[in-house]
């Protein structure tokens, strides 16, 4: 990455050669005008504010209707563990019921004198072998009644614990449904503040038409020796076409741009990462498009990169380029770093800042490789 504030790295005299890439391609996309409004960066500082309030908003909005969707998720977890309780209460009582009947049955014959109680006096050896039998067969009767009394008790309790958590169980869907409607209205917000910066953008870069001067800085020419951004002279035109949609939830957002990225990247070293690069898109509020478009132009998508995991010709503090663990770490670490250096997507301003030297071929081959997405 070039920076007007990057210090100078000298580039060793024998560059490799390098392959025919996605800048050939962009080149020739350059020839052909695209007359569709620019989704871009605000170039002015209040609807800056706008789109960084906006996304702060969805931010917001996203994480309490997260929270509300876990605390549903506990709540029906207890709301089944209780249900299942009661089932097995339901399953018992039954058989407690029968034992209890029997029991009693026994005693109102023995109390009437019919012919069991007959049959354990004659089957009793003594008089206080019969007591004991009789005492036993009480103390049954008793221990089944208890039994009963505490299972409908135990019941009843559980019958209004259900009641109690189906109640809370509304309120958390309602909770739930104002979170939903805030996030949409954070959402809605957002998309007419990028309108605005679209708007904005479209002036700024007809205003930039005419500009072929060089920007402050070394760019290309001092850093990145596999950058595909080398013309001089050039005339900013290309024109990135609209294409995201933030009033989608997070979800929907992730699953339409891995499927758009992963096609983009196929067959390069960063093929299969669309998810990560569509995570921290929607994470940062940075159109889907810009990074993996700035990798295309920095180092073939990947196939050729100045250090470790690092595919947008990004200089480290001090001099050489930076390194990550993994694309994953990487991909996340450039997104959020161009939110916070160089705003939400392409522009004219962006540009002369990252590749100083050629910065209107930087950025034309940058829009279309976006716009191919």
């Amino acid at each position: 990455m070039r920076d007007t504030h990057r210090s100078i790295v000298r580039v060793i005299a024998n560059r490799p050669a390098r392959a025919i890439t996605c800048a050939v391609l962009a080149v020739a996309l350059t020839a052909a005008p695209v007359l569709s409004p620019t989704i871009a960066f605000a170039v002015s500082e209040e609807t800056q504010a706008e789109l960084d309030s906006a996304n702060q908003k969805v931010d917001d909005s996203m994480s309490a209707y997260n929270d509300a969707i876990a605390k549903l998720e506990t709540l029906q977890a207890q709301i089944d563990e209780n249900t299942a309780a009661i089932e097995q209460l339901e399953q018992e009582i039954p058989e407690k019921q029968q034992a209890a009947s029997d029991a009693m049955r026994e005693m109102y014959k023995y109390q009437q004198g019919s012919n069991p109680l007959v049959g354990v006096m004659v089957g009793s050896s003594s008089l206080s072998d019969f007591i004991t039998s009789s005492t036993y067969m009480s103390q049954i009767q008793d221990s089944n009644s208890q039994t009963i009394e505490e299972l409908n008790d135990m019941q009843a309790e559980l019958e209004q614990k259900r009641t109690e958590l189906e109640e809370q169980k509304k309120q958390l869907e309602e909770e739930k449904q104002k979170a939903a409607d805030a996030l949409a209205a954070a959402q809605q917000e957002r998309q007419q503040a990028q309108a605005q910066a679209e708007a904005e953008t479209a002036a700024e870069l007809a205003a930039a038409a005419a500009d072929t001067n060089p920007g402050e800085g070394t760019g290309v020419s001092g850093e990145n020796p596999y950058s595909n951004a080398t013309e001089s002279g050039q005339e900013a035109n290309v024109v990135v076409t609209p294409g995201v949609d933030w009033t989608m939830s997070r979800e929907e957002f992730i699953a339409e741009w891995t499927g758009r990225i992963d096609a983009y990247l196929a067959g390069s070293p960063l093929a299969g990462y669309g998810a990560t690069f569509a995570a921290a898109a929607w994470d940062y509020g940075v159109d889907p498009r810009w990074s993996p478009a700035i990798s295309c132009i920095e180092s073939s998508k990947g196939t050729y990169c100045a250090n470790s995991h690092n595919a947008w010709g990004w200089t480290a503090s001090g001099g050489g380029f930076r390194s990550f663990g993994s694309w994953e770490e990487g991909i996340t670490a450039h997104v959020r770093y161009l939110k916070n250096m160089y705003g939400t997507t392409l522009t004219v301003a962006a540009a002369k800042r990252y590749c100083p030297p050629t910065w209107q071929d930087w950025y034309n081959k940058v829009g279309s490789e976006m716009n191919r997405m």
